[in-house]
């Protein structure tokens, strides 16, 4: 996929976007917009929520609930958890199952969240993309953004440079 710069499509496009909530353990989240924001420029409507070692995992749900409906601009909100079954995905769905009837049917909670799908959900963002057609696509992208790669496996012609000493 290609990516755009959102510092070029985000002002033409105007109006309201999807909303994208990244929820983690640790500071995965910041670093996956941090770098979002390196290759994409400045990135909207997205908040992060960290669980730290020592929070209480229900404020955890709480705080979760809080940044969906901040980003919430009747588009859809993309929630992209890392670890499926893990807290943040669990306490996602718990948030969402608690949401306002219009916005839990527009939210969706992806779990295995990498920073091809963050791009993915952003790109959508940007091009104003259905809610379930950009969750769709997230999902894709997560699938096909994963490789294995392993020198034996390839041939791989390696040219020994001469030293002239």
């Amino acid at each position: 996929m290609k990516y755009i710069k959102s510092e070029d499509h985000f002002i033409k496009g105007g109006g309201k976007v999807l909303g994208i909530v990244l929820a983690t353990h640790g500071t995965l989240s910041d670093g996956l917009k941090d770098a979002a924001n390196v290759i994409m420029g400045s990135v909207n409507n997205m908040v992060t929520v960290n669980l730290k070692q020592e929070d209480d995992v229900q404020m955890f749900g709480e705080k979760i609930t809080k940044a969906i409906y901040q980003v919430d601009q009747k588009e859809g909100v993309l929630v992209l958890v890392d670890v499926v079954s893990a807290s943040p995905y669990n306490q996602s769905l718990l948030a969402v199952s608690q949401l306002a009837k219009g916005v839990k049917e527009e939210t969706y909670v992806i779990g295995g969240t990498n920073l091809p799908m963050l791009l993915e959900a952003i790109n959508h963002q940007l091009l104003h993309t259905p809610i379930a057609t950009a969750a769709k696509a997230v999902m894709e992208q997560g699938k096909d953004s994963i490789d294995l790669w392993h020198a034996l496996s390839q041939k791989v012609a390696v040219e020994e440079d001469e030293d002239d000493f």
